[in-house]
């Protein structure tokens, strides 16, 4: 369900974008994230609402093609001349978030605290 989504909405908001603009779309893709970690900090799940966690991770397919694809693209369009440099540096920050994440899971950080974090940064 993420992945289908993710790929979809990866597609459709390139088309989207030539419409209404890049604005637009990036309070899109804050607001689908802020709502998912919230319901998700709010949510207790049971296997009453097995549809929610399917719902849940569609939302979170689309956020995060928004921000692949977008990010992507607003560094093209940003830094025209030094294009290299600035994927560079996405990549690099993108890559400590990724080591930053392993790291607190195998100290035995929870998820709460890690959502939390999420919100607020």
């Amino acid at each position: 369900c993420y992945g289908v989504f993710d790929a979809l909405a990866s597609v459709s908001f390139g088309f989207v974008i030539k419409m209404i603009g890049r604005v637009p779309i990036f309070v899109l893709g804050a607001t689908i994230n802020l709502g998912v970690l919230i319901t998700l900090f709010l949510w207790a799940p049971s296997s009453d609402n097995i549809a929610v966690v399917y719902v849940l991770a569609a939302l979170w397919g689309i956020g995060d093609a928004i921000w692949q694809t977008q990010i992507n693209a607003l560094y093209g369009i940003l830094f025209p001349s030094k294009e290299e440099a600035a994927f560079s540096n996405y990549r690099l920050w993108e890559s400590m978030g990724f080591i930053i994440a392993f790291i607190t899971q195998a100290c035995g950080l929870c998820i709460y605290p890690k959502m939390i974090i999420a919100i607020i940064v």
